[in-house]
């Protein structure tokens, strides 16, 4: 345990904070103005929904724009938002009846103009959607008349409702058009709950939508303002919402949940997600003729590291061993399917020599979330001669040196905009597109297959096979679920979801 011990050191300027806090944090009320601050670490460069995928752009994206169709984060049912109902009209094409009255922020109507004009404008991938697996199945949509909206997808697409409400919000055709796609990200208008204030110093503001429609999913808010403050250091997030800087932070590390505990006026929970976390590796040779490139190699690195210590020690919570990739809640994701690696360091340099590398290798690891965690990886590579240079960066560029082929190695996370579907992960990772550090064709044809396979037993079977291929060839190491810890005042009623999505159109003030 000599090694897990150095991995918690990084966190002892947070445990003083806390401990320096428990009695001297000032009591918290909802305050009269009905406003919330929370505190967020990611920057937003831009607001537009289909660009911005870092969760905490989701999460904002999700109170400024609305989408056809809304899951319950309970039931996971689907609901009415800007459609009221829905059919599927043949294998290839839904048919969607829309709400009438509604408005974006700026008072113009919602009809199916643009709803037909947001889709088929961010199905065409030259216009650089973020994540192309969310809307390449998207062969076109076409207006009815103004109230009814027909989508029609590529191939059959048993996932089709999953994405419509999860990842494709509605905009204005007419502004978006006229100020075109950057000056939108920058100056955005929806038609959600919300709408934007401002976006400057640092602070985005949000003030309630007034003219939201009534009757759909997402209620009309009693928090008439939300203030986002972009505050990147996590010692700094923690410190503001024990002195009441801010109302509400998240990603807050599991041991340093226990610690806040004892404040006084805070709330804390660590909650599932759907987050899968992992270390993808290069096997394509993204970064060139590296070792990784070898089977043996990528199944070394697999049998390295010490997935189950790092989950009982550093992950908290309900937090889970992968051994696939993708979450169990998903459908199609049979992690009897997957082949395991058990922890084996001695197997791990056999394996080295056998390929040629008895004196190790060196490559550069990327990660973002949690620094305690990654060293926890690197420690454990090092001990088997793999030399891994850690780089943390922010989610966003750190996501972003993998999708570009700058780091042989990549401990990330993939929360599948928290789409229930195996589609939304093994589909989105394993697809040929940038995300892909594998580029295996058969796993590419399986996935593909699968994505529009109606029938329920064959899809899963085509899930499992491509499950059995990446896990036979150790394209990654399939870590744990993230366990996402929050903190807030406990005067705010909140609860978290599954699906890590906050919805402060659903808080409120006690």
């Amino acid at each position: 345990m000599t090694i897990f011990r150095s991995f918690t050191r990084a966190l002892g300027l947070c445990t003083v904070l806390v401990a320096g806090a428990a009695v001297t944090a000032p009591a918290q009320a909802g305050p009269e103005d009905k406003s919330i601050t929370i505190g967020m670490g990611e920057d937003f460069p831009t607001l537009d929904g289909y660009v911005n995928t870092s969760r905490d752009g989701v999460v904002i994206t999700m109170h400024l724009y609305d989408g056809l169709i809304y899951r319950n984060p309970k039931t996971f049912a689907y609901e009415p938002l800007i459609a009221t109902s829905w059919e599927r009209i043949d294998d290839l094409t839904w048919e969607f009846k829309l709400r009438e009255g509604v408005t974006f922020h700026d008072g113009s109507p919602l009809t199916a103009e643009d709803v037909v004009f947001t889709l088929n404008y961010w199905a065409d991938p030259a216009h650089g959607a973020r994540s192309q697996g969310s809307v390449s199945w998207i062969d076109r949509a076409e207006a009815v008349d103004d109230l009814t909206v027909r989508l029609i997808s590529k191939t059959p697409f048993p996932a089709a409702l999953e994405f419509v409400a999860g990842s494709l919000p509605i905009y204005p055709s007419d502004y978006f058009q006229s100020v075109g796609p950057e000056v939108f990200g920058q100056k955005p208008i929806g038609a959600g709950p919300y709408k934007l204030a401002s976006n400057e110093g640092g602070t985005i503001r949000l003030v309630a939508h007034e003219g939201y429609y009534e009757g759909g999913a997402k209620r009309t808010p009693s928090i008439t303002t939300v203030n986002w403050r972009i505050i990147p250091d996590t010692a700094t997030r923690i410190a503001e919402v024990i002195s009441g800087g801010v109302d509400w932070i998240w990603n807050v590390p599991s041991d340093q949940v226990e610690q806040l505990e004892v404040v006084p006026t805070l709330d804390v929970a660590l909650a599932s997600t759907m987050r899968i976390s992992m270390v993808a590796l290069d096997a394509a040779g993204r970064t060139g003729d590296t070792p990784l490139k070898d089977v043996r190699v990528r199944q070394a690195i697999n049998h390295a590291i010490d997935r189950k210590t790092i989950v009982e020690n550093l992950v908290g919570g309900d937090g889970e061993l992968l051994n696939a990739p993708c979450h169990p809640s998903q459908f199609g994701c049979d992690q009897s399917a997957a082949v395991v690696y058990d922890y084996d360091p001695e197997k791990a340099k056999a394996l080295l020599a056998e390929a040629g590398f008895a004196d190790g290798i060196t490559v550069k690891l990327g990660s973002y979330r949690d620094r305690a965690r990654a060293e926890a990886v690197q420690s454990y590579l090092a001990a088997v001669g793999v030399r891994a240079e850690l780089e943390m960066l922010q989610a966003s560029p750190s996501f972003s040196s993998w999708r570009e082929g700058k780091v042989g190695m990549w401990y990330g996370d993939w929360g599948s905009f928290s789409m229930a579907d195996s589609s939304a992960s093994i589909g989105s990772m394993f697809d040929g597109s940038s995300n892909d550090g594998a580029r295996d064709e058969k796993v590419i044809s399986l996935v593909k297959e699968a994505s529009s396979e109606l029938d329920e037993d064959a899809r899963k079977a085509k899930y499992a096979e491509a499950i059995r291929i990446i896990t036979e060839q150790a394209y990654w190491v399939p870590m744990h679920t993230i366990v996402m810890g929050y903190a807030y005042t406990n005067t705010l009623a909140f609860e978290p979801t599954l699906d890590e999505l906050p919805r402060f159109f659903d808080a409120s003030w006690k």
